[in-house]
C-alpha cells in the first residue's frame, strides 16, 4: 500500500485530472516499424487501440509520461508515481472502451446539485477518476449538503474523498 498524506491527495488529485484531460484529447501514438523506435501519431481510433488488449507502452501518450515527472514533482517516489500513472492509464482506457451511459437527474436531484457541478461529475466520470458506484454516491451526498444546491466546490471536496476512498480500495493509498 502506498502511503499519501491528505494533502498531498488533494494535489495528486488535480494532477491526474489535468493530465487525464489532456491525455483523452490528445492523438493516440503507435509504434511505427519503419521509424526508429519513435512513436507516430494513430491515423485512426482503430490503429490506435484494438479493443480488448492493453496499449503497448509505445502506444501510450507522452502526457503519461509528463504525469510521472510532476508527481514526482510533487514529492512522490518513482515506484509510488509510476503505479497512480499505470492506474490513470488504466482508468482512462477503460472509459474510452466502455461506452459512457448518461445519467438524467431526477427533478428531485436537479433541486439539490448546480449544473456546473454535475457537469463536473460528469467529467470526472467520463475521464475515469470517478466509477459509476462513486458518481451515484455523489448525487445522493448532495441531498445531505446544508445549502444546496450543491456548487462545484463542494463536489470538488467529495470527489476528492471518494477518490481517496478508491485509491485506498485498490491498495495505492491510505490517509492519516
Amino acid at each position: 500500500m502506498i502511503d499519501i498524506n491528505p494533502q498531498l491527495q488533494s494535489k495528486i488529485f488535480d494532477s491526474l485530472l489535468l493530465h487525464m484531460k489532456a491525455e483523452r484529447n490528445a492523438p493516440r501514438f503507435v509504434k511505427s516499424a519503419a521509424s526508429s523506435g519513435k512513436p507516430k501519431p494513430a491515423r485512426n481510433k482503430a490503429q490506435a487501440h484494438r479493443p480488448g488488449t492493453r496499449p503497448a507502452p509505445m502506444d501510450l501518450s507522452p502526457q503519461w509520461d509528463i504525469l510521472a515527472a510532476d508527481l514526482h514533482r510533487l514529492g512522490l517516489n518513482k515506484t509510488t508515481a509510476d503505479a497512480l500513472v499505470s492506474w490513470a492509464s488504466s482508468q482512462a482506457e477503460q472509459s474510452r472502451q466502455s461506452p459512457v451511459k448518461i445519467r438524467v437527474l431526477h427533478p428531485m436531484e436537479r433541486e439539490f446539485i448546480s449544473v456546473e457541478a454535475y457537469d463536473y461529475l460528469l467529467e470526472l466520470y467520463r475521464l475515469g477518476l470517478i466509477g459509476p458506484p462513486q458518481l451515484e454516491n455523489l448525487i445522493e451526498n448532495c441531498a445531505f449538503l446544508t445549502s444546496l444546491p450543491a456548487t462545484r466546490d463542494q463536489i470538488g471536496k467529495m470527489a476528492l474523498r471518494a477518490f481517496t476512498e478508491y485509491l485506498e480500495i485498490q491498495g495505492l493509498g491510505s490517509s492519516h
